[in-house]
């Protein structure tokens, strides 16, 4: 069955039986994450060409070489960038930086800023968070006479760029999960410094910037930068990352990741989605006003999103809904096109793309739930694009406007070939079912050890099974949040004032966490999703998970 939103529920086995520290204990190990070990991260010596690479870049310091560096323009790209603007800063040497425009130069290398390198008379250039699939540009500046160092995280090609090193975690012997391209350029630059240097910290803080802000998987390698660079960032005492730090941090509570999710990158991501990227870079290298400016640029992107996610959204809630989303638009602006695909992928569980067009080219982005690879989806519908690239559940693309049609058909017949009909709905997973009595603020303390939460170790989520919501009222300004004890908890529901009762019996999903007030702590159930209960609660569930979905 579905939840009264709609929602699908995939349920663990049943786990009453264990105490609290038994059930933590098992949902840590299945999560591989071990508390008592350190972090630590990953020697670039694993990279295959790094040492070809630091070999290169340190003879053009030497001597005096033109050195140009590109990247991407959302944050990951922004601070892989800023990073290796900083290596070269502290060598006396001043490259030559260009990031895309998002509008007028889309995704990646291109003809146009090829032209540019020869132009700015570089002989290396250095990528940052892209240009491993940019075969045809890389050949351009070889034939120049520019050397290419290519450090990437994306999805490769089977024709490698002739590029002088490549640093890649796929073409390396990088253990799973690769690390995303601020990462990349971590390593790079510590190969480059031989060990450490007197402002790692700031190189730490950015680097982890990227990690959480990419959705990359925050186990191995990314877990241990998440938490040495929030440790990093907390430590720096003055200059651009402090100011960002200050701004977005709530009260006087330690930043965590969460913080830089939904406060530092939606700032750096605006520069590139509302402007361009520069302002970004400029920002978390010298402060000054650029951070005054994607302060603002983020308040504009908030305001223009709202009133077209509902338009796209409503494309699809009075029929049939399709497999596979298509939204094209000259009302969506490039910069908010993954926000609109993302909403809808998480309302609908579905694949989306969304584009903005002028009425010859379209440029898209996509998003998909973890039942599908988009990444390889757009692969193999590539004789339809002119451009594409990204992630299992995050990429873009670029094609024709005449072209839309034909691609809308390739996108639904492939995810109809590759994914289950039933897989196609809004998911929730529970990690564990707990009982009332089981809340507590020592519960809720025993939580911290799996931070710091993000893509693929998401904040924990739990089963209570057949409660009552006690003392229930509709809350938050316009009355739409739910509030209510269950147990001895208080419990909140955003926008669910209007589901339940207290009547009825239900099963929740719910997030547990410490509410803090007037120098107190509590328990507090922030319940994420409800259903009615069902009749019969089968205790003996089986000891694999079992999903729940019909």
């Amino acid at each position: 069955m579905l939840s009264l939103t709609q929602k699908r529920w995939i349920l663990p086995s049943a786990t009453q039986a264990m105490n609290t520290s038994h059930i933590l204990a098992r949902m840590l190990a299945e999560r591989g994450i071990n508390p008592d070990v350190a972090p630590e991260l990953v020697s670039p010596s694993v990279f295959t060409d790094i040492e070809k690479a630091t070999s290169r870049i340190h003879k053009a310091v030497e001597d005096n070489e033109g050195i140009g560096i590109f990247g991407d323009y959302d944050c990951d790209g922004v601070v892989a960038v800023a990073q290796i603007v900083r290596y070269f800063r502290r060598k006396g040497v001043t490259p030559f930086v260009r990031l895309p425009h998002r509008v007028k130069d889309g995704y990646g290398l291109h003809s146009g800023i090829v032209k540019e390198c020869i132009e700015a008379k570089i002989s290396l250039l250095i990528t940052a968070d892209t240009g491993v699939t940019s075969v045809k540009e890389i050949q351009e500046l070889k034939d120049a006479g520019i050397d290419t160092i290519v450090t990437d995280h994306h999805n490769v090609l089977d024709t490698m760029p002739p590029a002088y090193a490549i640093i890649h975690p796929a073409l390396s012997t990088h253990p799973l999960p690769h690390p995303s391209g601020s990462g990349v350029a971590f390593s790079l630059v510590q190969a480059l410094e031989g060990g450490e240097w007197d402002d790692m910290y700031e190189d730490l803080a950015l680097a982890m910037m990227g990690t959480v802000a990419d959705l990359v998987p925050l186990r191995g390698m990314n877990r241990a930068m998440t938490e040495l660079g929030l440790a990093a960032l907390e430590k720096i005492p003055s200059g651009p990352l402090a100011v960002l730090r200050d701004r977005c941090r709530q009260k006087d509570m330690v930043f965590k990741s969460s913080d830089i999710a939904f406060r530092v990158a939606p700032r750096i991501n605006a520069a590139g989605r509302m402007g361009a990227a520069d302002t970004a870079l400029h920002a978390v290298l010298d402060g000054g006003d650029a951070l005054d400016a994607i302060d603002t640029l983020n308040e504009e992107r908030k305001d223009i999103t709202k009133d077209l996610l509902e338009h796209a959204a409503e494309q699809f809630t009075d029929r049939d809904i399709p497999e596979a989303l298509v939204s094209v638009s000259t009302e969506y602006p490039h910069g908010i096109v993954g926000l609109i695909a993302g909403r809808l992928t998480e309302q609908f569980g579905r694949p989306s793309l969304v584009a903005h067009t002028d009425g010859k080219m379209c440029v898209a982005s996509l998003r998909s739930p973890a039942c599908y690879n988009i990444a390889e989806g757009l692969k193999r519908c590539s004789e339809h694009l002119l451009r594409f690239g990204g992630h299992a559940q995050a990429a873009g693309c670029t094609f024709e406007h005449s072209k839309i049609d034909e691609l809308s058909r390739a996108l639904l017949q492939d995810v109809q070939a590759h994914t289950e009909p039933e897989l196609l709905h809004p998911t929730l997973k529970a990690d564990a079912e707990i009982s009332t009595t089981d809340i507590s603020v020592a519960f809720c303390e025993g939580l911290q050890m799996f931070e710091p939460y993000g893509q693929g170790n998401a904040e924990p989520t739990f089963l209570l099974r057949n409660v009552t919501l006690q003392n229930l009222r509709a809350c938050g300004k316009e009355k739409t949040h739910l509030q209510c004890r269950i147990g001895g908890a208080q419990a909140i529901g955003f926008n669910m004032a209007n589901l339940a009762s207290e009547s009825e019996k239900y099963d929740i999903l719910a997030r547990i966490n410490i509410n803090e007030w007037n120098g107190k702590k509590s328990a507090q159930i922030v319940i994420q999703d409800i259903r009615m209960t069902l009749k019969k609660v089968h205790r003996d569930a089986p000891k694999e998970s079992k999903v729940m979905s019909d």
